[in-house]
């Protein structure tokens, strides 16, 4: 499924979530709800360093917080943005947890990126061939760099949802996004790639 029909495939089931008024149709919608987001949560949470049952915990907790409190969430009108953080603050939490670190040294944590989030916008024969090129450009962005560009580019994120996110004032996280797009495009425009000159094309433009 594209992001963009996941995306309206989300919007469809929060709002039968919030407005069903029989089980059956409260649950069905809720399974939609998780089926349609427990990927992209375990990808982030991994992209911040934590293993699969922990990301898995984080997922639980977060969507059984979500069918609890069902009717104090009727403000929410991202969903997508909202399960992240909600999944971003529960992992957050097991890191201070388990390392008693400060949240100024909880801000410091690494963030990865897969090429396979690029799986929308390249085809299994190019992905093959510039896979590695990709993650060695991403590799030259620093950590909230990649992490920025991670929830504006493959999730579709404005800048305020992101900076709400990651705790960072918009204007930082505009300046995460440029510098990373600026380093993006001039990297792989010195490649001579035709693929990779259409991604630092899109870079530019979705900016």
């Amino acid at each position: 499924m594209d992001r963009n029909r996941r995306h309206q495939q989300l919007e469809l089931h929060w709002t039968m979530f919030l407005n069903s008024e029989d089980e059956a149709s409260l649950n069905e919608a809720f399974s939609s709800l998780y089926f349609l987001s427990v990927d992209e949560l375990m990808a982030y949470g991994r992209g911040m360093g934590f293993d699969q049952p922990t990301c898995e915990d984080g997922v639980h907790d977060v969507f059984c917080q979500v069918y609890m409190k069902r009717r104090q969430l009727s403000a929410v009108t991202n969903i997508t943005a909202y399960l992240f953080r909600a999944f971003r603050n529960a992992m957050l939490n097991v890191h201070k947890k388990n390392a008693k670190q400060a949240d100024k040294e909880v801000a410091q944590l690494p963030f990865f990126t897969d090429v396979t989030v690029l799986d929308t916008m390249i085809g299994d024969e190019e992905r093959r061939d510039i896979a590695a090129t990709i993650a060695r450009l991403m590799a030259m962005l620093t950590d909230r760099q990649r992490e920025a560009v991670y929830l504006r580019y493959m999730h579709d994120m404005d800048y305020e949802e992101i900076a709400e996110l990651i705790g960072l004032q918009v204007g930082s996280v505009r300046k995460l996004v440029y510098r990373a797009v600026t380093i993006l495009r001039a990297k792989s425009g010195q490649l001579r790639n035709p693929l990779l000159s259409m991604l630092a094309a899109w870079w530019s433009f979705t900016r």
